[in-house]
């Protein structure tokens, strides 16, 4: 349609481009010319650049040949009606009002082409992108599937369909209890809740971990995970649950979990002290005997080092070790002297570097054997087949010295008798008496000491035993200046020793402190039973002069006095002897200066091997 455009304003240039750009299509136009008094306005200059006629006068552009719609932009109505007038008759006009209408109606359909070329381009976006994202999901080693907010299943991966022998044109729109909740499912749901449930309760991801029965009636463990998809508006519309088999793991960790409590065990059970450390010296591991054995605690001993936790002489012993273990790169054995818990102990340590999987140092193990008990029991041995010789020797020696001294006893208490009251020689009688009466009782002493006599045994009454002992002795001049002391326990258990035997030992102890006590002073004596009920105890403790550091280990060696010739060194042997020979012990607790405390210590019946 040939066609005059006449106002070639900003409207004008407007209509133009959309028609360049190939709007208004529908009207099959041919521009004719445009038509502006004003040659340089905007839709002048646009038709200029397209090559389009362009004139200044209404009449001209009217008289062009075969003109047939004339198309006014200006919006001016004396402009409209000069138009009207000057139409040429069968030529159509299209005022500003119609054109602005046509004008919209095209730019609409423009837009909607163009959103319907979007829509289909987004379309095609999106069955790529889902395309590529069940081509994702079909990749997974996990069993995906994608439900919606009624639980029912919109998509699954090619894992799915292998576990669950269902195609997933058969899972889709189905509720995925209908998939997974079924006895004969290979996978069911989890026993301790729903993880769809869960997440539309917490709107958060849920893990859970489900058993199942696998091929040949096995067990399968799978861990279910279900994560929300959220719109714009936080409403969950889509939840992903991923399973997946972690059969393996779960056996692996079981393995794990019982090699770590068969290796707690052994720690536990082994009677040596086992360490682990690192490079650097840091304990790793403790074991409860190491515990016992350093007077620690395993949580204040780990990540630290030896010189940070142990006495500087012990940590200097071990550290030496373990640095000569780490230099040799292979077994190393020492013994070792440490002075633990205010005792001495012997170790035979053993020692060997740790190397993890290429064969790299890592750290030091050290088991250690604590061998002070055996090596007490030597001592005892070679003391107790020592014992066994001084017996002998002992009693063929009084035996040999009792008949003359009988003999010597007999002439001297004659020629005192005879002796008158003023006779010179009578002190020397008195004195040979009282020396042949102290060697008696020496002789007498020894065949005691000798004949290692067997207790006989019966149900006594230990408290009596000691108040009878003390009866006998506190009357004697020899203890006017002792004070004693008693603390005897009420519920004291009967138990079974020999009444005379355990007298004479508790006798000697008091004998004892009485010595150690030159102008007098306390004796205390105490019974009572340890905590656990096990051991009936007595303590006999003095205010006396104590005994020194270096003769605490002689004291209850045969013959061994500190008293000069007043003392013969066969009391606290005897004593020794006394308690052994009803399963029990002896020992001693003494400071300079303060004072000495005994403790004789025997089983009662409950106590294992503490019954005859």
């Amino acid at each position: 349609m040939k066609t005059v455009f006449i106002g070639g304003g900003a409207g004008c240039r407007d209509v133009l481009e959309l028609y360049d750009r190939g709007g208004l299509s529908f009207l099959d136009l041919e521009i004719l010319a445009v038509v502006d008094v004003v040659d340089d306005a905007p839709g002048m200059r646009f038709a200029r650049d397209r090559g389009w006629p362009t004139m200044g006068s209404v009449h001209d552009a009217m008289a062009l040949p075969g003109l047939e719609l004339v198309v006014e932009v200006t919006g001016d109505e004396d402009v409209l009606d000069d138009i009207y007038f000057l139409l040429p008759p069968g030529v159509r006009l299209l005022d500003h009002v119609l054109a602005r209408v046509f004008w919209e109606l095209d730019r609409t359909d423009q837009n909607l082409r163009e959103e319907l070329r979007h829509k289909t381009r987004l379309e095609k976006l999106v069955a790529t992108d889902r395309a590529r994202l069940q081509e994702i999901i079909d990749t997974l080693p996990d069993v995906v599937m994608v439900l919606d907010p009624d639980m029912r299943v919109v998509r699954v991966n090619r894992r799915f369909e292998k576990v669950t022998k269902m195609a997933r044109e058969e899972a889709y729109g189905l509720p995925c209890h209908e998939v997974f909740c079924k006895d004969d499912r290979l996978m069911q749901c989890p026993e301790t809740g729903c993880p769809f449930m869960g997440v539309m309760e917490t709107k958060a991801p849920v893990t859970l971990v489900t058993q199942s029965t696998r091929h040949a009636h096995k067990d399968g463990w799978y861990q279910v995970t279900a994560t929300p998809v959220f719109d714009e508006n936080g409403e969950i519309v889509r939840i992903v649950e991923s399973s997946r088999e972690i059969t393996e793991q779960v056996m692996l960790k079981r393995e794990t979990e019982e090699s770590a409590r068969r290796f707690r065990q052994i720690l536990s059970a082994v009677h040596g002290s086992i360490t682990i450390k690192d490079l650097e010296g840091r304990y790793l591991l403790v074991n409860p005997r190491a515990e016992r054995l350093f007077g620690l605690r395993q949580r204040d001993m780990l990540g630290l080092t030896a010189s940070e936790v142990l006495p500087p002489e012990v940590a200097e012993v071990i550290e030496r070790h373990d640095r000569e273990a780490l230099a040799g790169g292979g077994h190393h054995v020492a013994e070792e002297e440490l002075h633990l818990g205010g005792k001495e102990r012997v170790l035979i340590a053993e020692r060997f570097p740790m190397q993890d999987l290429t064969g790299g140092l890592t750290g030091i193990c050290c088991v250690a054997r604590d061998d002070t008990r055996q090596r007490q029991m030597q001592k005892e041995l070679l003391a107790n087949e020592r014992l066994a010789a001084v017996g002998k020797l002992a009693a063929g020696v009084a035996h040999e010295l009792n008949n003359p001294l009988t003999g010597i006893l007999t002439f001297a208490e004659d020629l005192l008798l005879e002796a008158d009251e003023d006779d010179d020689f009578r002190e020397d009688y008195e004195l040979i008496v009282n020396e042949t009466m102290r060697c008696r009782r020496i002789v007498r002493d020894l065949l005691d000491f000798s004949r290692q006599k067997a207790p006989v045994r019966e149900e006594a009454d230990l408290n009596g035993v000691i108040r009878r002992t003390v009866t006998m002795v506190e009357r004697q001049a020899s203890f006017h200046d002792i004070l004693f002391e008693l603390d005897l326990a009420r519920e004291l258990p009967r138990i079974k020793i020999d009444p005379g035997q355990i007298q004479q030992a508790i006798l000697n102890l008091v004998i004892n402190a009485r010595d150690a006590m030159e102008s007098g002073g306390r004796i205390r004596i105490s019974s009572g039973v340890d905590p656990d009920g096990r051991e009936v105890i007595i303590r006999v403790a003095d205010t006396g002069s104590g005994i020194e550091p270096e003769a605490l280990q002689e004291i209850f060696e045969p013959f061994f006095t500190s008293k000069g010739d007043q003392g013969n060194g066969l009391g606290l042997p005897a004593v020794v002897s006394i308690a052994q020979a009803h399963g029990g012990a002896v020992d001693v607790d003494s400071t300079p200066g303060e004072g000495t405390t005994f403790r004789l210590v025997f089983p009662t019946a409950t106590r294992k091997g503490g019954s005859p």
